[in-house]
């Protein structure tokens, strides 16, 4: 029997991590006998969600079992003991054994991406049909689960490897050794991407909370995840790794177009004309784009980076693309989309106007006053008009993101434009998952983190 079990919002802002729970419910999963074919999944939602934790990641598996109403006790177990309840989870689990309802949940999938759905109408539809939930708090997580069984291989996908500590070293510092994160950057990439940042010279691959969450290298097969998990020295004996497939930087939550009135928390993007832009506090900027429907309010924070470089270089008539997710309205605004790329369509032209340059002697001509045209002093000719001289834009038109560290988990590198995938996921290599892991590498002290 082929079964589908997806389950979300089991960690908190104090640790745990649902891809953790994943690792533990195919290693529970083996030990009943249930036989995998495909990669589990790593499901980014909508990132604007006031209610998430972290990187609102939800996780579901695909596996063949006998019994579905063990499988789905077994797990209801393991939620339990890995959600952190007590600090603000309310997890949720989905067990589906069914595929002819995947289609129902591919829509909740799309929806989540870009919108906040509602818990009560999910729930109320998986009961009308007869599917398994089970929910801790107050059962949120209901509506991630579902998603994530409606993410497929078929669209457009990454793979994450993911190494996890040992209980007992969890909230310790994470020690790498920075040099060979660099080498292994730069031996992979393109093939494996957002490893390091350069810019402020430091490792990407590892968080920084309580969570388990030893690493996490990102690429386009498994195979080279593998190899690049192989180059990493590090000094920590692990628990464990696995290969996800993902909808990670596919920019999956920027596909829909943005209606008018903005919808709070929605995600997706809209083009329009720039018409004016101003500052903020603490380095903040802000501009009106006139899309025809309306003028939308955008702003691109100080931890943009080199967006915000990108704004100060557009001037009012250009046209471009912003893409991103909408922050309420409050007493003091409207609600403002809060730029993640920008698409440089075209680029008003800008001219320096001057006084005409008279066309006997060479010299400048001198007004002669409002609307009266300009005089060459030495020669006496006229003119009627300025001399307009084109200038040269330094912002050239495509796509511009903010700098690593302001990227979200969705968000699609520039390396993977062009390079999207689509077509199923790729086959289980040897070595996707890891129960053990025996390698345990000294590192020189002056180079841990």
């Amino acid at each position: 029997m082929k079964c589908f079990l997806g389950v979300d919002d089991t960690d908190s802002h104090l640790g745990h991590c649902t891809t953790y729970l994943g690792y533990h419910l195919v290693k529970r999963l083996i030990g009943l006998g249930g036989k995998f074919s495909r990669y589990p999944r790593l499901v980014r939602l909508n990132p604007n969600v006031p209610f998430k934790t972290r990187g609102n990641a939800a996780v579901a598996v695909e596996f063949e079992c006998g019994d579905s109403a063990e499988i789905f006790e077994e797990a209801c177990a393991l939620v339990e003991e890995y959600s952190d309840v007590s600090n603000g989870a309310n997890s949720g689990l989905v067990l589906v054994d069914n595929p002819s309802q995947l289609p129902f949940f591919e829509s909740i999938y799309r929806r989540a991406l870009a919108e906040v759905v509602n818990k009560r109408g999910v729930i109320n539809a998986l009961k009308e049909k007869g599917t398994r939930i089970f929910a801790l708090g107050n059962g949120m997580g209901v509506v991630g689960a579902a998603a994530s069984i409606g993410f497929n291989g078929s669209l457009d996908h990454t793979y994450e490897l993911l190494a996890y500590r040992r209980r007992e070293r969890c909230g310790t510092p994470r020690v790498v050794d920075k040099d060979s994160v660099k080498r292994m950057d730069q031996e992979t990439f393109p093939r494996t991407f957002n490893n390091y940042d350069y810019q402020r010279d430091r490792v990407l691959i590892t968080p920084h909370g309580p969570d388990p969450v030893f690493l996490g290298i990102r690429g386009g097969s498994p195979q080279v995840l593998l190899e690049a998990f192989k180059r990493v020295e590090f000094s920590e004996n692990l628990e464990g790794h696995m290969i996800y497939v993902s909808n990670q930087c596919t920019d999956a939550h920027l596909s829909h177009g943005l209606s008018l009135p903005l919808k709070a928390y929605s995600a997706g993007k809209i083009a329009g004309t720039v018409s004016g832009l101003t500052s903020g506090d603490g380095g903040h900027l802000y501009f009106e784009l006139e899309t025809g429907r309306g003028q939308v309010r955008c702003a691109v924070y100080e931890p943009a980076g080199d967006l915000r470089k990108v704004v100060r270089f557009l001037v009012p008539g250009d046209l471009i693309e912003v893409a991103g997710g909408v922050r309420r309205a409050t007493s003091k605004h409207d609600a403002t989309i809060n730029v993640e790329r920008i698409h440089v369509l075209s680029r008003t032209l800008q001219v320096n106007a001057k006084n005409p340059r008279c066309s006997g002697c060479g010299t400048r001509m001198k007004s002669e006053g409002t609307d009266k045209g300009f005089q060459c002093r030495a020669c006496g000719r006229r003119a009627s008009e300025k001399e307009n001289t084109p200038v040269r834009r330094t912002l050239m038109e495509g796509v511009y993101l903010p700098s690593p560290r302001a990227r979200r988990h969705l968000t699609m590198p520039l390396v993977r434009y062009g390079r999207e995938t689509n077509g199923d996921s790729y086959s289980l290599v040897k070595g996707w998952f890891s129960a053990s892991e025996p390698r345990l590498l000294r590192v020189p002290a002056r180079s841990l983190l």
